[in-house]
């Protein structure tokens, strides 16, 4: 099972350069490969730079999934206990929103005109929104590994600190997904950019103060 999902994933990863490699002939030598708040090419760069780079991606994604989906293996705090649905699901959200900027980044190459703004980057920024959301659906149940979830020193070394922290990361994580989802696609195209950096600092930092709090708390005396 784990095998095939891992096969499943890697071709899943590989549908970018699939994608670029179907229209090849159609691109000019020069293709847009940066753009700004406005979705205007700023950078120009050749094909092959472009394939480079999903390769990249492509190999970053199957890397995460070995990862991920061998932690029964490789993680101390796993090793030999059954994987779990949670990994499999995360291993293939991270899977399809890599994928899926893949794609878009060729078909936005492919189609770009000046002054023609398809939303690429909201698309992009609303997919990891998404993904904080469905990784927020799952977190409560993930048991205390070194390699997905709120890794603080106090949750490595606390079961019941990581249990509660993930509790509460784990509603903050799915309706702040969900709240980002929604400023991302109505907001316009500058203010949205920022909706991601600021609310994805607040995800991560809320957690993490949580648990040092009930680190804290367990280390004072009691009366």
């Amino acid at each position: 099972m784990k095998q095939r999902t891992i096969l499943l994933q890697s071709v899943l990863a590989l549908a970018p350069l699939i994608y670029l490699g179907i229209i090849w002939n159609s691109l000019p030598d020069r293709v847009p490969i940066h753009f700004n708040a406005q979705m205007v090419a700023n950078d120009y760069g050749s094909k092959g730079g472009v394939a480079t780079m999903l390769f990249f991606f492509a190999v970053l994604a199957v890397g995460i999934s070995l990862l991920v989906l061998n932690a029964d293996k490789i993680d101390p705090k796993r090793r030999g206990k059954p994987l779990g649905k949670v990994m499999v699901v995360v291993s293939w959200a991270a899977n399809v929103v890599m994928t899926g900027a893949g794609i878009l980044t060729v078909y936005t190459i492919a189609n770009y005109r000046e002054g023609h703004n398809d939303h690429f980057s909201k698309i992009v920024l609303a997919l990891v929104c998404l993904l904080f959301a469905v990784l927020g659906n799952y977190m409560n149940n993930v048991k205390p590994n070194f390699f997905f979830g709120i890794r603080t020193p106090w949750t490595l070394s606390d079961d019941d600190n990581w249990r509660k922290t993930h509790r509460l990361g784990s509603r903050l994580w799915f309706f702040g997904g969900i709240v980002m989802l929604a400023l991302t696609l109505f907001l316009p195209e500058v203010s949205a950019s920022l909706v991601l950096p600021v609310g994805g600092l607040l995800l991560a930092i809320v957690p993490i103060v949580y648990s040092y709090r009930l680190f804290r708390e367990k280390q004072r005396p009691q009366p």
